[in-house]
């Protein structure tokens, strides 16, 4: 285990954030997978220093911390022992409850060394259950409460090469009795449905191969559907027996589709590197569903990051001028505003209420207003010297950051 770091908080400094308890944080991007975190009040301005509550070396990766009744699960690597470990952690005593391993070889191509060896999904906590995906596509479920390995899920002997290119990344989406997730290759793979009681497979959509994006569900047009990019589209599928439903065009280049979509009512919104930003109109007419491009952006692909909506409004990170958040109208697609560039390949975004929280990759913190009148920066402050490529979390009235190699907790309120 790694060595624990208590500081005291400086609450003077925060006493005016009034910072509210926030829900549980047990998924991919928040409780409802769209970067919202709801009943959370974000301080009128961010202060110029935050300190952190503790801060625990964990490993590597670039999975985001998960969050279920004040727990903390991390999934990361210890590739000196050739492992990936999902540890579990009491957000408040600041104790490790328990550990789990998997020896897992991987050895990235050389244009992914950057990246290092995974793992890259973030896990998710359904029903007293824990799942990950670890870069070699093993999907395992463990019990939350003890870190028991209920069951365990490869794919080698069903698939040639069980993960893609840049390794497995698409972080599991539990709906219903069901864990879904990309699997495979851009060749042979795609979308599939698991049993969470037994890691049994209940469905296989394999029209489309795998990459990197991570699903959603959402009702649209009266229907449950799981969406997704896929290799070359973005797709709606039925979340129970995962019929293909409608599919619409979306590649870039390198096969490295990894943004997760954003669905509003009858729109889901893509974005890519070189591709823009797209807006699909979903329409049913009986058993028949199709996707129309309602709009497209040209000049706002959003690469590696993930919108989050906010009403009618996308805020975003858009590729140009080295990293430019970007607010796009849902209605039309065009930009409202642009910031100032130079924020990096990646950040993680979090709405609360009228106000975006932004994590980058050069550990900074931002506090920007969601207003659609023009980009209003509402303070910053450095939280780590390490790179950070996995999502930030709020519960319990903290946010948790996983850089390179450690996880730590602040407080941005009494």
């Amino acid at each position: 285990m790694g060595t624990i770091r208590p500081w005291t908080v400086a609450l003077a400094v925060l006493a005016a954030a009034a910072f509210a308890l926030a829900d549980d944080w047990p998924q991919w991007r928040g409780p409802t997978r769209d970067g919202v975190a709801a009943g959370v009040k974000l301080p009128d301005r961010l202060p110029a220093e935050v300190k952190p509550l503790w801060q625990i070396e964990v490993g590597e990766g670039h999975a985001s911390p998960v969050v279920s009744g004040g727990k903390v699960v991390v999934f990361s690597r210890d590739d000196d022992e050739g492992e990936e470990i999902l540890r579990c952690f009491d957000i408040q005593k600041v104790s490790e409850v328990w550990r789990a391993k998997a020896e897992v070889a991987y050895q990235p191509q050389a244009v992914a060394k950057a990246h290092g060896k995974g793992p890259f999904a973030t896990p998710a906590i359904a029903g007293g259950k824990v799942f990950t995906s670890g870069v070699t596509g093993l999907l395992t479920c463990c019990e939350l409460a003890t870190g028991k390995v209920l069951w365990k899920k490869d794919f080698v002997g069903e698939l040639k090469k069980p993960y893609p290119t840049w390794g497995a990344a698409s972080s599991p989406l539990v709906e219903g009795n069901l864990c879904i997730l990309g699997v495979g290759t851009r060749t042979e793979g795609g979308l599939a449905g698991f049993d969470v009681g037994t890691g049994n497979r209940a469905w296989f959509m394999n029209q489309d191969g795998a990459a990197y994006s991570s699903p959603i569900a959402a009702d649209i047009e009266g229907r449950r559907q799981v969406v997704t990019l896929l290799d070359s589209g973005a797709v709606g599928v039925d979340a129970r027996t995962g019929k293909l439903l409608w599919k619409s065009p979306f590649r870039v280049q390198y096969e490295q589709n990894v943004g997760t979509p954003i669905a509003s009512g009858d729109l889901v919104v893509v974005s890519g590197w070189g591709q823009g930003t797209v807006g699909l109109r979903i329409a049913a007419a009986g058993d028949n569903v199709t996707a129309g491009q309602a709009w497209k952006n040209e000049e706002e692909g959003m690469y590696l990051s993930s919108p989050v909506r906010s009403g009618d409004l996308l805020y975003g990170l858009s590729s140009k001028q080295g990293g430019t958040l970007v607010c796009l109208s849902l209605k039309d697609g065009k930009t409202a505003w642009s910031s100032p560039g130079k924020l990096g390949d990646y950040v993680s975004i979090v709405r609360a209420g009228d106000r975006l929280l932004i994590l980058t990759t050069k550990g900074e913190l931002l506090l920007v207003a969601a207003d659609p009148a023009a980009y209003k920066e509402l303070g910053r402050t450095h939280v780590t010297d390490r790179p950070v490529w996995s999502h930030l979390a709020i519960a319990d009235g903290k946010f948790l950051v996983k850089d390179e190699t450690h996880l730590t907790c602040f407080e941005l309120g009494p």
